[in-house]
Formats: C-alpha cells, sequence, structure tokens
C-alpha cells in the first residue's frame, strides 16, 4: 500500500471486486438465485465505490 492512501486502496479494491463480478455475471452458466446475488453484490459495491470517491471529493476540496 505504499505511495497510495488508505481510500484509494479501498476503491482499488472495489474496483477488483467488481471486475470479478462482471467476469462471472457476463460468463453465465449460473442459476436464477446466484444471478441475483451476483447482482446485488454488484450494485453494492458501485454505491460503496460512488460513496468512497464522493468523501474524498469533499476532503480535498476542504484541503486545497
Amino acid at each position: 500500500m505504499a505511495g497510495i492512501s488508505a481510500e484509494q486502496h479501498r476503491i482499488n479494491r472495489i474496483n477488483e471486486l467488481l471486475d470479478r463480478l462482471d467476469e462471472k455475471l457476463y460468463a453465465g452458466n449460473m442459476d436464477r438465485n446466484e444471478f441475483a446475488k451476483l447482482v446485488d453484490q454488484r450494485s453494492s459495491l458501485y454505491i460503496e465505490a460512488e460513496n468512497k470517491e464522493r468523501e474524498l471529493k469533499e476532503v480535498y476540496k476542504i484541503k486545497l
């Protein structure tokens, strides 16, 4: 984590998880329940990423 903030590390991790979920979703070969669960996880991660990015923007505005 050298050179990046904890917040940026968290955003990078969320993006990695989203990439993996996208791969699973678009690969197919799953039942309806598994698909719904993955879509829910994906939506939650997008919301979390947006919240983190908004928080960072607010922090940097204050520091500028």
